[in-house]
């Protein structure tokens, strides 16, 4: 399983805006929990996104392959 610190650097990479860690100088008043938990709904949310995303592509290669397969037939 990811530590906290590792989906927040995730999620840095990939574009999202991390709420800062608790303790930084950029930090007002949040708790490490707090902190923990908006963390693990970005990387949730994200997760999901490349899922779909992951699913749409393997969808559009299918569809391609069997209309280049129709197509050949076609031909034939």
């Amino acid at each position: 399983m990811l530590s906290t610190q590792h989906k927040a650097n995730i999620l840095r990479k990939a574009g999202y805006a991390v709420p800062a860690e608790p303790g930084s100088a950029n930090c007002i008043h949040q708790t490490a929990q707090c902190w923990e938990k908006a963390i693990d709904t970005l990387y949730v949310s994200y997760s999901a996104r490349r899922a779909a995303k992951s699913l749409r592509d393997a969808e559009e290669a299918r569809m391609l392959a069997l209309l280049q397969l129709r197509s050949a037939k076609a031909c034939a």
